[in-house]
């Protein structure tokens, strides 16, 4: 049956979307079938893993069932997020390469998986379950195979050591006090779980190193491994940064905005490393060092270099986007500028720096510019420097020439338009007349009384520039007051029907709280609400003639990765509009055809917080109703039934304006039940067929 399964997606075109285009690149997307990690209940893994689960008394072993249910609830938690990716192309070749170096492993070969996750954090990690997550950071920073090999080969000693779940019993016992951790101090406590990661690491380069030494990798270049991570808190940026390719004409940077000279990198090595989680990376790379004297020989490449080549450009292309997501503009521009001297036609990276210097102008306009200084060291210093030394005027000049040149080059690209207007009108607010600054045509006269006379010549060289001073004479006049009010006067008078036709509700949460047991979050209950939860939508839906889209991640099944697609990219948009202050979202284009894909632009989050908790003076309670026998009723009802509070939240976005046109909460002092959720999901959706 599973093969007429894979045979049907063959066919349906549910297959890993290879041959990734740099020019024009697309995101990194999940690809079908969607893994059994992804789709079997957490409820039944943690039934399954808990009768593995041993310990050496009663104590330690309640301790590791706690953490089996905890851990399992919060990685899938995580496998919700978007952020995994699953048979893409890193993420095939992640396994083959993992694959390879289990070679003389075949048992650990069925137990352990691996994923490429859309995470800038240099890193890869392991949970006690078998998963490896391999961060897309760190990924870009590789040097070959090889190295990956190696970081996989540690990553399989915590799985196949129990590191998780030992440090988890471990640190536990430390804080609570337990055996040899009983007569402690605070900060004898902290230096004793310190020492114990420390311990778990060693152990992980050390026994990774045997099992990357029965590899045929080659031995030499592991060493550099621990330059990647001695350097993974500097900017991504290589190559040489000049401020000439961002001139035109006599658009030319004042020598004030350059750099000279910069220091070399230096970094210690030998760093305090007593309240690391890690030994410092001096001590890791000599222990590795002594684990290799005596090896030689091996490949740099055993899966394939092409390969390797190819999934750590598709993570240095995907990083671009997700620097902007997270609104670290200047890593992004550093980045995509190395990019582009690779490849200097791709409309990706040219968009990826327009996007770059709109976020860092209104970040500068806003006074919130921020770059540590101790961080963009060596060759990144001339970007920084080249950032920080112009003005917020300067800054928005350049970023107003970038993204009108994407505009001229993508004339239908919205979200460019979209920000060149929004810069131009915040860009006006700030800075009065300001269209009369620029020269329009060459043959006009220069003007010697501006403060930056090197802006004046920006424009000039645009294919159509009397299209740009359009939009900017429309956009760069700021509002009178008196006509902002009248418009929020007319909004506010008119509160219009929203009429939607359509609702996508996206991953739902909910959480019971229950602080008189042990076991507080009741994460198998949490659980069986949300399975349910689609159900409840879909009958009010059904009762307001409302079509709906449920994108779960509790219910989802093998065949439906293109909701695990949209979710990737939801997700990621609504994490970013959390930070946003009214911006243009870097992905709003990604959003747009998930309106055409859905055929809406309302989108909702919802979800929902219960919490039972007992009744405090319980005892003076018990003795009014045995003093006041009338009062006696109302006693028992404190003191036996539990004190109830229920929270029900829901979002409702329309993703093509960017507004938020329903925020719907309800406290309620009740406990939970099937009917309330019931009703609180359709006064909801009712508001959607009504008004704002």
């Amino acid at each position: 049956m599973r093969f007429v399964f894979a045979a049907v997606l063959l066919a349906a075109g549910c297959v890993p979307v290879l041959g990734q285009d740099f020019d024009a690149y697309k995101t990194l997307m999940p690809q079908g079938p969607v893994p059994k990690d992804f789709t079997e209940r957490t409820a039944d893994k943690v039934a399954t893993e808990v009768t593995t689960v041993t310990g050496k008394n009663a104590r330690q072993k309640k301790i590791k069932k706690k953490f089996v249910l905890e851990s399992t609830f919060s990685i899938d938690d995580f496998l919700a997020s978007g952020s995994v990716l699953f048979n893409d192309e890193v993420s095939l070749y992640l396994d083959q390469v993992l694959q390879e170096i289990l070679k003389p492993y075949p048992d650990l070969k069925k137990k352990i998986r691996v994923y490429a996750v859309k995470s800038t954090s240099v890193n890869a990690f392991t949970t006690n379950n078998g998963l490896i997550f391999v961060n897309l950071g760190l990924l870009a920073r590789l040097e070959n195979e090889a190295q990956l090999a190696f970081v996989l080969s540690h990553e399989v000693v915590h799985y196949q050591k129990k590191h998780v779940i030992n440090a988890y019993v471990t640190k536990l016992e430390i804080q609570r006090g337990h055996g040899d951790y009983r007569k402690l101090s605070v900060s004898e406590k902290g230096f004793a779980k310190s020492t114990y990661s420390k311990e778990l690491e060693s152990e992980a380069d050390l026994d990774g190193g045997s099992i990357y030494l029965k590899s045929n990798y080659i031995k030499d270049s592991i060493d550099r491994v621990f330059d990647v991570l001695k350097l993974a808190d500097f900017p991504l940026f290589w190559g040489k940064f000049q401020k000439e390719r961002f001139e035109s004409g006599r658009y030319v940077f004042p020598d004030s905005v350059t750099l000279a000279n910069v220091k070399a990198i230096a970094v210690d090595e030998n760093y305090d490393d007593s309240e690391s989680s890690h030994p410092n990376i001096k001590k890791r790379r000599e222990a590795v060092r002594k684990k290799f004297k005596n090896s030689s020989g091996g490949d740099d490449y055993r899966v394939s270099e092409s390969k390797f080549q190819l999934a750590r450009k598709i993570a240095r292309y995907e990083l671009c986007r997700q620097f902007l997501l997270e609104h670290r503009y200047a890593e992004s521009l550093a980045l995509a500028m190395s990019l582009q001297d690779e490849n200097a036609r791709s409309s990706y990276l040219r968009e990826t720096i327009a996007k770059a210097y709109y976020g860092l102008a209104l970040k500068h306009l806003d006074d919130k510019l921020k770059l540590d200084t101790t961080e963009w060291v060596g060759e990144t210093s001339r970007v920084a420097t080249f950032l920080k030394q112009q003005s917020p005027y300067e800054l928005s000049v350049l970023a107003l020439r970038q993204l009108y040149l994407c505009q001229e080059a993508a004339p239908a690209n919205v979200e460019i338009s979209l920000m060149l207007k929004d810069l131009m009108r915040t860009f006006g607010r700030e800075n009065d007349g300001l269209a009369k600054n620029f020269l329009r045509t060459a043959t006009a006269a220069s003007a010697a009384d501006l403060k930056y006379p090197y802006t004046q010549y920006a424009f000039l060289d645009f294919k159509e520039p009397t299209k740009f001073f359009d939009l900017l004479d429309k956009y760069s006049v700021p509002e009178k007051e008196p006509v902002i009010k009248k418009k929020r006067r007319k909004k506010s008078a008119r509160a219009t029907p929203l009429k939607v036709q359509k609702i996508v509700v996206v991953n739902p949460i909910y959480r019971k709280v229950d602080t008189r047991k042990r076991q507080k979050v009741r994460h198998v209950e949490s659980e069986e609400v949300l399975v349910n939860i689609n159900e409840k939508i879909n009958a009010a839906a059904g009762k307001l003639d409302l079509a709906t889209d449920i994108i779960n991640p509790n219910t989802m099944t093998s065949g439906q990765v293109a909701q695990m697609q949209s979710n990737t990219i939801l997700n990621d948009w609504l994490d970013e509009r959390m930070r946003s202050d009214g911006s243009v979202s870097p992905i709003y284009n990604e959003m747009l055809q998930l309106t055409e894909k859905h055929k809406t632009e309302h989108f909702m989050w919802m979800g929902g917080l219960t919490v039972q908790r007992t009744h405090h003076m319980k005892a003076l309670y018990v003795a009014a109703g045995v003093l006041v026998p009338s009062f006696a009723p109302f006693a028992a009802i404190h003191v036996f039934v539990p004190k109830s509070e229920t929270l029900y939240f829901a979002l409702v976005f329309n993703v093509r304006t960017q507004e938020m046109e329903l925020l719907d909460m309800r406290p309620m002092a009740l406990r939970d039940n099937k009917a309330l959720l019931q009703s609180n999901i359709y006064y909801t959706l009712l508001k959607l067929k009504k008004q704002k």
